[in-house]
C-alpha cells in the first residue's frame, strides 16, 4: 500500500535517520538523510525490504545514485514512450512547384513554375505511401503500476489531380503518364507541361512523358525537346532537335541544317528553310512554304495554305504530294519521291550500296584467281609460297562472295517488286510545276523540263513511265476549299 507520506514530507526509514520520498509522477524514489552532519550511511542490505513496505516494488536500483543537493535516488520507474505520428514515404521524389496560375479551375491547364527538372512517372506508379501511426510503449511507475502510452496521431493523405488513392487510403498511385509535382502540399500528376518562354540555358533540354508539351517561346540552337505525347511550339525552332510521340506543331520559323523535327503523329509547320529535317509517320502539313527542306513523310504531304510553295530539297513521301507551287523559275533542284515508304527507301539505298560493294569484291576475287591460275600454269604448276597462299585465300573467299551477291540481288529484286506495287500515289500541283523538279514514283523518274500549270504527275502502268496531265475541276476544288 502506497503511503501518502511519500508524496508530502516523506516517510522515515532506517530508524528515522532517513526520509523516503516519491516524485509526483511516481517515477522516482529518493532517500534524504534527516541529519546530514550525523554522517550515518544508508544500509543497502535492508533498503529493498523497507522500500517494499511502502509499496516501492519496481525499478529499484542495484546501485543508488547520488543527486545534487544530497539526495540519493534508489528507484526509477519507466516512463511511457509516446507513439509516432503517421508518416508519408515518398517512393518518387517530386518536383516542388510554386503556387500555380490557374487558367481554368475546371480544366487540367496549369502553368507550374518548376524549381527542378521534370519528374516523369508512368501510369500506375506508386508515388506516396502512408506509414501508420504507432501505439507507443507503456511504462511502469515505481509502485508497479502500468503507465499507458499516448498513441501517435493519424492523418489522411491529401492528393491532387492525376492520381488515385488505394482502398485502404494508405497509397497514392499515378493515374496517368506525366509529371509528378508536389503542388500546394498535394501530390499530383499532370499530363501537360508548359514553358512560358524560350528553351534556352535557363530551361535546358526537356524530356516529358505526358500527353502534351507547350513551348510558348522558341527552341534555340543546340537544345532538344522530347515528349511522349503532342508538342506545340509557338515561336519556331532554330537549329534545335524536337521529337514527339504524338503530333507536332510549330508556329513560326523552322530554320537551319541542324534542325530535326520528328513525330509519330502529324507534323505541322508554318514555314521551313535552310535545310531542316522533317520526319513524320503521319501527314506533313505546311501552312506557308518550305525552301530547301529534307522531309520523310509516312502519309501525304500537303502545302495548300498561304504561299503553298515547296522549293529545293528532297522529299520522300509515302502518300501523295499536294502543293500550290512546286519548284521555282530559277529551276532550283527539287527532288520529290511519292508512293515510297521512307523506311523502304532507306532499305533500297542500303541494298544498292551493299550490292555494289560485294559485286566489286567478287569481281576483284575473280580477277586475282584468274591471274594467279594463269601464272601457275605458265610456271609448270608451281607458285611461290606467298602467291600460293594468296590464291588459296581468294579461292576460299570466292564462294562466300558469290553467295552474298546472289542473296543481295534476290533481296533487291523482291524490294523492287514491292516498290512496283506502290505506284498509285501522285503529285498534285494546283499552281505551277517548274522545270528542275525531279519526280519519282515507284521505279520511274522524270525531271521536268517545261513549266506546267494545275498539273498532276502520275505513274502510267502500261508504259511504266511518269506522265503529266491537266488537273480536273474536282481536283482543283481541293485547294479552293483550303482558301
Amino acid at each position: 500500500m502506497v503511503s501518502e507520506q511519500l508524496f508530502k514530507g516523506g516517510a522515515e526509514i532506517q530508524e528515522g535517520h532517513f526520509l523516503l520520498r516519491a516524485s509526483r509522477d511516481r517515477l522516482q524514489a529518493v532517500v534524504v538523510p534527516k541529519d546530514a552532519k550525523a554522517g550515518i550511511e544508508l544500509d543497502l542490505n535492508n533498503l529493498s525490504h523497507e522500500l517494499q513496505q511502502f509499496g516501492v516494488v519496481s525499478g529499484i536500483l542495484p546501485e543508488p545514485e547520488m543527486l545534487t543537493g544530497g539526495g540519493i535516488c534508489v528507484a526509477k520507474g519507466k516512463p511511457p514512450e509516446p507513439g509516432e505520428n503517421s508518416k508519408v514515404k515518398l517512393h518518387v521524389k517530386p518536383a516542388v512547384v510554386h503556387v500555380p496560375k490557374r487558367k481554368d479551375p475546371d480544366k487540367d491547364e496549369v502553368d507550374y513554375r518548376e524549381l527542378g527538372n521534370i519528374v516523369n512517372v508512368t501510369k500506375d506508379r506508386l508515388l506516396v505511401e502512408k506509414i501508420p501511426p504507432t501505439q507507443g510503449i507503456p511504462g511502469k511507475d515505481i509502485f508497479g503500476n502500468e503507465l499507458p502510452s499516448k498513441p501517435g496521431k493519424d492523418r489522411k493523405l491529401k492528393f491532387g489531380k492525376g492520381v488515385r488513392i488505394s482502398d485502404d487510403e494508405t497509397k497514392i498511385y499515378s493515374n496517368r503518364d506525366g509529371k509528378f509535382v508536389m503542388a500546394e502540399g498535394k501530390p499530383s500528376v499532370f499530363g501537360e507541361h508548359m514553358v512560358s518562354g524560350d528553351v534556352d540555358l535557363t530551361v535546358g533540354n526537356i524530356a516529358f512523358g505526358g500527353e502534351k508539351l507547350v513551348i510558348q517561346g522558341e527552341v534555340l540552337p543546340g537544345f532538344s525537346i522530347k515528349c511522349r505525347g503532342d508538342i506545340v511550339i509557338q515561336r519556331g525552332v532554330n537549329n534545335g532537335n524536337v521529337m514527339a510521340g504524338g503530333a507536332l506543331e510549330v508556329i513560326g520559323p523552322v530554320i537551319g541544317e541542324e534542325t530535326v523535327l520528328r513525330s509519330k503523329g502529324d507534323l505541322t509547320v508554318e514555314f521551313a528553310e535552310n535545310g531542316p529535317v522533317l520526319e513524320t509517320a503521319g501527314e506533313l502539313i505546311v501552312r506557308d512554304f518550305i525552301v530547301q527542306g529534307r522531309a520523310r513523310v509516312g502519309k501525304d504531304l500537303k502545302a495548300l495554305q498561304g504561299k503553298g510553295t515547296i522549293i529545293g530539297g528532297r522529299f520522300i513521301v509515302a502518300g501523295s504530294l499536294h502543293v500550290k507551287d512546286l519548284g521555282s523559275e530559277a529551276e532550283i533542284v527539287t527532288d520529290v519521291s511519292v508512293g515510297i515508304v521512307p523506311s523502304m527507301q532507306e532499305r533500297r539505298q542500303k541494298l544498292d550500296v551493299e550490292l555494289q560493294l560485294w559485286s566489286e569484291r567478287m569481281n576483284e576475287l575473280i580477277k586475282n584467281i584468274s591471274a594467279l591460275e594463269k601464272m601457275k600454269k605458265d610456271e609448270g604448276g608451281k607458285l611461290p609460297e606467298d602467291k600460293e597462299l594468296f590464291l588459296k585465300k581468294c579461292q576460299t573467299a570466292m564462294p562466300k562472295a558469290m553467295d552474298k551477291v546472289n542473296d543481295l540481288t534476290e533481296q533487291h529484286k523482291l524490294l523492287e517488286e514491292e516498290l512496283e506495287k506502290m505506284v498509285d500515289e501522285s503529285v498534285y500541283v494546283y499552281g505551277k510545276l517548274y522545270p528542275g523538279v525531279t519526280i519519282k514514283i515507284g521505279s520511274a523518274m522524270r525531271t521536268m523540263t517545261a513549266e506546267e500549270e494545275q498539273a498532276v504527275a502520275y505513274f502510267d502502268k502500261p508504259s511504266r513511265q511518269i506522265f503529266v496531265r491537266k488537273m480536273t475541276r474536282e481536283e482543283r476544288g481541293v485547294v479552293e476549299e483550303k482558301q
